[in-house]
Protein backbone atom coordinates (compact mmCIF):
# COMPACT_ATOMS: atom_id res chain seq x y z
CA UNK A 1 0.00 0.00 0.00
CA UNK A 2 1.15 3.78 -0.96
CA UNK A 3 1.62 5.28 2.13
CA UNK A 4 1.17 9.12 -0.08
CA UNK A 5 -1.70 7.80 -1.94
CA UNK A 6 -3.95 10.43 -1.60
CA UNK A 7 -7.59 9.65 -0.31
CA UNK A 8 -10.41 8.93 -2.87
CA UNK A 9 -13.41 10.50 -2.10
CA UNK A 10 -16.47 7.92 -2.63
CA UNK A 11 -19.54 8.88 -5.05
CA UNK A 12 -21.74 9.74 -2.63
CA UNK A 13 -19.29 12.03 -0.94
CA UNK A 14 -18.58 13.88 -4.12
CA UNK A 15 -22.63 14.07 -5.25
CA UNK A 16 -22.94 15.78 -1.76
CA UNK A 17 -20.26 18.14 -1.67
CA UNK A 18 -21.40 19.37 -5.15
CA UNK A 19 -24.71 19.82 -4.11
CA UNK A 20 -23.26 21.71 -1.00
CA UNK A 21 -21.13 23.81 -3.09
CA UNK A 22 -23.93 24.68 -5.36
CA UNK A 23 -26.40 25.53 -2.67
CA UNK A 24 -24.22 27.85 -0.70
CA UNK A 25 -23.52 29.48 -4.28
CA UNK A 26 -27.42 29.72 -5.06
CA UNK A 27 -27.56 31.42 -0.88
CA UNK A 28 -25.03 33.89 -1.68
CA UNK A 29 -26.20 35.13 -4.14
CA UNK A 30 -30.07 35.44 -2.54
CA UNK A 31 -27.99 37.34 -0.27
CA UNK A 32 -26.68 39.75 -2.86
CA UNK A 33 -30.12 40.14 -4.23
CA UNK A 34 -31.94 40.61 -1.05
CA UNK A 35 -29.43 43.13 -0.02
CA UNK A 36 -30.15 45.66 -3.17
CA UNK A 37 -34.20 44.67 -3.18
CA UNK A 38 -34.49 44.73 0.45
CA UNK A 39 -35.29 48.57 0.69
CA UNK A 40 -38.48 47.90 -0.92
CA UNK A 41 -40.34 47.22 2.77
CA UNK A 42 -39.56 50.71 3.37
CA UNK A 43 -41.37 51.78 -0.14
CA UNK A 44 -45.22 52.61 1.48
CA UNK A 45 -46.45 55.87 2.36
CA UNK A 46 -48.55 56.07 5.96
CA UNK A 47 -51.69 57.29 5.99
CA UNK A 48 -51.54 58.99 9.57
CA UNK A 49 -49.43 61.44 10.71
CA UNK A 50 -48.60 62.63 14.29
CA UNK A 51 -50.49 66.47 12.90
CA UNK A 52 -53.14 64.33 11.62
CA UNK A 53 -54.78 61.59 13.25
CA UNK A 54 -57.78 60.07 11.85
CA UNK A 55 -60.80 59.54 14.43
CA UNK A 56 -60.51 55.44 15.27
CA UNK A 57 -61.62 52.94 18.11
CA UNK A 58 -57.95 51.68 18.78
CA UNK A 59 -54.51 52.45 18.70
CA UNK A 60 -53.15 49.00 17.83
CA UNK A 61 -49.35 49.10 19.08
CA UNK A 62 -47.36 45.96 18.26
CA UNK A 63 -44.89 46.00 21.42
CA UNK A 64 -42.15 44.10 20.22
CA UNK A 65 -40.14 46.98 19.03
CA UNK A 66 -37.99 49.51 20.45
CA UNK A 67 -40.26 52.63 21.32
CA UNK A 68 -43.52 50.85 20.25
CA UNK A 69 -45.42 51.27 23.71
CA UNK A 70 -43.85 54.78 24.36
CA UNK A 71 -45.08 56.43 21.16
CA UNK A 72 -48.59 54.62 20.96
CA UNK A 73 -49.04 56.22 24.52
CA UNK A 74 -48.06 60.15 23.48
CA UNK A 75 -50.55 59.53 20.11
CA UNK A 76 -53.35 57.84 23.01
CA UNK A 77 -53.01 61.41 24.71
CA UNK A 78 -52.88 63.51 21.65
CA UNK A 79 -56.43 62.22 21.35
CA UNK A 80 -57.23 62.72 24.54
CA UNK A 81 -55.86 66.03 24.19
CA UNK A 82 -58.66 67.08 21.10
CA UNK A 83 -60.96 65.32 22.97
CA UNK A 84 -60.56 67.89 26.15
CA UNK A 85 -60.76 70.88 23.65
CA UNK A 86 -63.78 69.76 22.03
CA UNK A 87 -66.26 71.22 24.63
CA UNK A 88 -69.59 70.31 23.50
CA UNK A 89 -68.91 67.61 21.17
CA UNK A 90 -69.29 64.08 21.45
CA UNK A 91 -65.93 62.70 20.83
CA UNK A 92 -64.25 59.37 22.00
CA UNK A 93 -60.51 58.98 22.66
CA UNK A 94 -59.64 55.69 21.08
CA UNK A 95 -58.13 52.24 23.15
CA UNK A 96 -54.80 51.59 23.28
CA UNK A 97 -54.35 48.34 22.49
CA UNK A 98 -50.48 46.70 23.06
CA UNK A 99 -50.56 43.47 21.65
CA UNK A 100 -48.33 41.01 22.43
CA UNK A 101 -47.20 41.69 25.66
CA UNK A 102 -46.76 38.48 27.43
CA UNK A 103 -48.29 36.52 29.89
CA UNK A 104 -46.50 38.18 33.13
CA UNK A 105 -46.94 42.34 32.23
CA UNK A 106 -48.93 44.07 34.42
CA UNK A 107 -50.03 47.55 34.89
CA UNK A 108 -47.38 49.09 36.38
CA UNK A 109 -44.51 47.74 33.93
CA UNK A 110 -46.62 49.02 31.15
CA UNK A 111 -47.20 52.59 32.39
CA UNK A 112 -43.58 53.09 33.06
CA UNK A 113 -42.74 53.13 29.69
CA UNK A 114 -45.46 56.20 29.80
CA UNK A 115 -44.49 59.97 29.98
CA UNK A 116 -45.22 61.63 33.04
CA UNK A 117 -48.29 63.68 31.54
CA UNK A 118 -49.77 60.76 30.09
CA UNK A 119 -49.76 58.75 33.22
CA UNK A 120 -51.61 61.43 35.53
CA UNK A 121 -54.52 60.96 33.12
CA UNK A 122 -54.82 57.61 31.40
CA UNK A 123 -56.62 54.68 33.76
CA UNK A 124 -56.86 51.17 33.51
CA UNK A 125 -60.07 51.32 31.09
CA UNK A 126 -58.57 52.95 28.64
CA UNK A 127 -56.11 49.98 27.54
CA UNK A 128 -56.35 46.89 26.22
CA UNK A 129 -53.70 44.67 27.20
CA UNK A 130 -53.09 41.75 24.81
CA UNK A 131 -51.04 39.13 26.12
CA UNK A 132 -51.48 35.88 24.42
CA UNK A 133 -50.11 36.35 20.71
CA UNK A 134 -46.00 36.39 20.52
CA UNK A 135 -45.95 36.85 16.70
CA UNK A 136 -47.66 39.34 14.11
CA UNK A 137 -49.83 36.60 12.67
CA UNK A 138 -51.43 35.64 16.31
CA UNK A 139 -51.05 39.79 17.01
CA UNK A 140 -53.50 40.26 14.00
CA UNK A 141 -55.77 37.27 15.03
CA UNK A 142 -56.08 38.17 18.54
CA UNK A 143 -57.07 41.92 17.22
CA UNK A 144 -59.80 40.46 14.91
CA UNK A 145 -61.16 38.55 17.89
CA UNK A 146 -61.39 42.03 19.60
CA UNK A 147 -62.20 43.92 17.51
CA UNK A 148 -65.72 41.56 16.51
CA UNK A 149 -66.50 41.36 20.25
CA UNK A 150 -66.01 45.64 20.87
CA UNK A 151 -68.04 46.38 17.49
CA UNK A 152 -64.00 48.55 16.39
CA UNK A 153 -64.63 49.64 12.70
CA UNK A 154 -61.37 51.81 12.18
CA UNK A 155 -58.21 50.98 13.90
CA UNK A 156 -54.38 53.16 13.72
CA UNK A 157 -51.70 49.84 13.41
CA UNK A 158 -48.38 51.33 15.24
CA UNK A 159 -45.12 49.65 14.67
CA UNK A 160 -41.76 49.98 13.49
CA UNK A 161 -40.84 51.07 9.48
CA UNK A 162 -38.96 48.28 8.49
CA UNK A 163 -42.29 45.93 10.17
CA UNK A 164 -45.26 47.85 8.65
CA UNK A 165 -45.12 46.59 5.28
CA UNK A 166 -45.08 43.00 6.30
CA UNK A 167 -47.54 44.12 9.58
CA UNK A 168 -49.86 45.93 7.27
CA UNK A 169 -50.36 42.49 4.55
CA UNK A 170 -51.03 40.31 7.21
CA UNK A 171 -53.52 42.45 8.79
CA UNK A 172 -55.66 42.78 6.29
CA UNK A 173 -55.49 39.81 4.90
CA UNK A 174 -56.67 38.16 8.28
CA UNK A 175 -59.21 40.91 9.20
CA UNK A 176 -60.55 40.21 5.67
CA UNK A 177 -60.50 36.37 6.23
CA UNK A 178 -62.54 36.30 9.23
CA UNK A 179 -65.16 38.84 8.19
CA UNK A 180 -63.82 42.02 10.16
CA UNK A 181 -65.29 45.24 8.02
CA UNK A 182 -62.46 47.04 9.85
CA UNK A 183 -60.73 49.85 7.92
CA UNK A 184 -56.46 50.15 9.26
CA UNK A 185 -54.91 53.65 9.35
CA UNK A 186 -51.03 53.14 9.70
CA UNK A 187 -48.58 55.04 11.68
CA UNK A 188 -44.95 53.97 11.81
CA UNK A 189 -42.29 54.48 14.37
CA UNK A 190 -39.07 55.80 13.58
CA UNK A 191 -36.65 55.00 16.49
CA UNK A 192 -34.48 52.33 15.15
CA UNK A 193 -30.46 52.77 15.95
CA UNK A 194 -30.62 53.33 12.17
CA UNK A 195 -32.40 55.30 9.61
CA UNK A 196 -34.70 53.59 6.95
CA UNK A 197 -33.36 56.01 4.57
CA UNK A 198 -29.61 55.10 5.19
CA UNK A 199 -30.24 51.56 6.70
CA UNK A 200 -27.11 50.46 4.41
CA UNK A 201 -24.98 52.14 6.82
CA UNK A 202 -24.73 50.35 10.15
CA UNK A 203 -24.58 46.42 10.27
CA UNK A 204 -27.86 46.10 12.48
CA UNK A 205 -29.34 48.41 9.60
CA UNK A 206 -28.79 45.95 7.02
CA UNK A 207 -29.35 42.49 9.45
CA UNK A 208 -32.60 43.86 10.37
CA UNK A 209 -33.79 45.03 6.84
CA UNK A 210 -32.70 42.33 5.02
CA UNK A 211 -34.28 39.89 7.00
CA UNK A 212 -37.38 41.52 7.44
CA UNK A 213 -37.33 41.68 3.29
CA UNK A 214 -36.91 37.84 3.03
CA UNK A 215 -40.23 37.51 6.15
CA UNK A 216 -41.80 39.92 3.59
CA UNK A 217 -41.40 38.22 0.18
CA UNK A 218 -42.35 34.62 1.92
CA UNK A 219 -45.86 36.48 2.84
CA UNK A 220 -46.21 37.72 0.15
CA UNK A 221 -45.42 35.27 -2.07
CA UNK A 222 -46.40 32.24 -0.24
CA UNK A 223 -48.09 32.59 2.80
CA UNK A 224 -51.77 31.18 2.85
CA UNK A 225 -53.96 33.20 4.93
CA UNK A 226 -56.61 29.96 4.82
CA UNK A 227 -54.20 27.92 6.10
CA UNK A 228 -54.71 29.12 9.51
Amino acid sequence: MNLYQKPQLSRFSLVLLRSLLVLGGVFSISMVLAYFSAGEIYQYQDSAARGHLPPVDAIVCLAGGRGRIGLAADVWFQYWETAQSQVGTHHNVPTLYLAGMGPQVHWAQVTKQFKPQVQKVILPKDVLIENESSNTVANAVWLAEYAKTRNWKKVLLLTSAYHMKRAQLIFEQILTSRGNQVHLETLSVFQDPFSSSHWRRESIGVRVTVLEYVKWLYYRFFWNVDDL
